[in-house]
């Protein structure tokens, strides 16, 4: 298996995807500049301090890049500057969903190339490559004191990761594109499925409104002989 290392680019671009999620987040809930920052923090790094610290236990890269703290900055300057005309948009929420679409699969390629540079099997490449997309999202909501869409019912976030981390994988081993060509690949696919996700608010359901007799009649009526006469 050939080794692939994303380009700064691309994680640098990830990270300011998520820092600026964070931002919004932390300027909606009216935190002080320390506040954002920290939201800003946890919400870009939070997936690689899990995935780095918990599975591949190798240094976390905010503390082997100086650019990523200025870049950290620029999204909390950002937000700061243009935050008055943010807090009275009703749309922002779909925003903050819209940016993580973007930025979830980004890690999603980064967490997958890592893992693989471990020679982890493709179990263990999958969970780390999920830690590392979703990790972020999680301390974020955590940090702000919302349950995080992890845990809730949503909108089919958490499978679209899984979905993309098999997709990334199976692509680059079994076809002639380019990691970088995959990378891309997988995150149009996967900001496409938010974005129809989001508009047509296709959700997964509490477990305990879940009933197997309704399972059981929706598989027989695509059966011909299940169906009833």
């Amino acid at each position: 298996m050939n080794q692939f290392t994303p380009p700064l680019y691309f994680e640098y671009f990830a990270l300011l995807l998520w820092a600026i999620s964070g931002a919004i987040v932390g300027w909606r809930k009216g935190y002080d500049v320390v506040g954002v920052f920290v939201i800003a923090f946890v919400s870009s790094f939070g997936g690689g301090l899990l995935r780095d610290g918990l599975f591949l236990q190798r240094l976390p890269v905010v503390l082997t890049d100086s650019n990523y703290i200025f870049i950290l900055l620029i999204a909390v300057a950002g937000v700061t500057v243009v935050g008055r005309r943010l807090n009275r948009d009703k749309m922002l929420p779909k925003i903050v969903s819209i940016i993580d679409a973007i930025g979830v699969p980004m890690f999603v390629v980064i967490g997958a190339e890592l893992a693989r540079s471990r020679v982890l099997e493709l179990p263990a490449v999958v969970l780390v490559a999920t830690v590392s997309g979703i990790g972020g999202g999680l301390m974020r909501d955590l940090m702000a004191g919302d349950t995080p869409e992890l845990l809730r019912p949503g909108q089919y976030n958490t499978l679209l990761v899984i979905l993309a981390a098999l997709f990334y994988l199976i692509v680059t081993q079994y076809t002639p594109l380019t990691r970088i060509q995959t990378a891309w690949l997988t995150i149009g696919l996967f900001f496409a499925a938010r974005l129809l996700t989001i508009r047509f608010n296709w959700r997964t359901r509490p477990l305990h409104d879940f009933h197997v007799s309704e399972v059981v009649d929706g598989v027989a009526e695509w059966i011909p002989w299940g169906k009833h006469k």
